[in-house]
């Protein structure tokens, strides 16, 4: 009778038989970072980098005020925009990248325009101690508040009197802010045309209509691409 010999095959030979099967890592670049506010936890970021690195600072007892007439704000009210003074010196808080406080996280608006992405530099708000809060959290973090071209403003009260004043007011608009925490880049979108500009760059499917462009249509569009 005739004996069935077995033989055991190199690795390499089972791979191309179809016996085995290479598992291809997937590359780390595929992999999509997600930010959300809960996991910064009470206290200071101080730096743009202390804030990517998570490193806390713990903070003395704060108080919320808001950016018109610095009123007092409940502990439990949001607000979008607003400025922190410590209790012990009632002194305005400044110079902190980020507060995170009783889980809501807001970031100073001077830093906006510090790390602003390129072509948006001239974008400034009229309070830049004051804290805007992060609305929506995912692949990147989002704000709005007002903002205008300084570049334009400046030109416009140049022109001089009541005229010039009234131009130059006229330039304040609640605008929406985008932070890239990779890119360490704020992102001010200006118009409908920047807005998809930033769409397609986010390799978004849809586009907005600019006949219908306002402040609600860019939140519904946001709320498509940031999770």
């Amino acid at each position: 009778m005739m004996k069935i010999k077995y033989l055991l095959l190199p690795m390499y030979l089972l791979a191309f038989s179809g016996f085995a099967q290479e598992i291809v890592p997937q590359p780390e670049s595929s992999l999509v970072k997600m930010y959300a506010v809960k996991d910064y936890p009470d206290g200071f970021y101080i730096t743009i980098d202390d804030f990517i690195q998570k490193k806390r600072t713990p903070y003395p007892l704060l108080l919320k005020r808001t950016v018109r007439g610095m009123k007092p704000i409940a502990f439990d009210v949001d607000a979008d925009q607003l400025f922190f003074i410590t209790k012990s010196d009632s002194t305005k808080l400044s110079n902190v990248f980020a507060v995170s406080f009783r889980g809501s996280l807001y970031i100073e608006q001077k830093y906006f325009t510090k790390y602003a992405k390129k072509g948006n530099k001239n974008e400034e708000g009229s309070n830049p101690n004051s804290y805007h809060r992060v609305l929506k959290d995912g692949r990147f973090l989002y704000m709005e508040g007002v903002f205008f071209n300084a570049w334009k403003k400046g030109f416009a009260y140049g022109m001089g009197g009541a005229v010039g004043g009234a131009v130059a007011s006229s330039m304040d608009e609640l605008k929406a802010v985008v932070f890239d925490v990779d890119k360490k880049e704020f992102d001010f979108i200006k118009d409908c045309e920047d807005f998809n500009i930033f769409l397609t760059e986010r390799q978004a499917a849809e586009k907005v209509d600019c006949k219908t462009y306002s402040i609600e249509k860019v939140r519904e569009a946001i709320d498509k691409i940031i999770k």
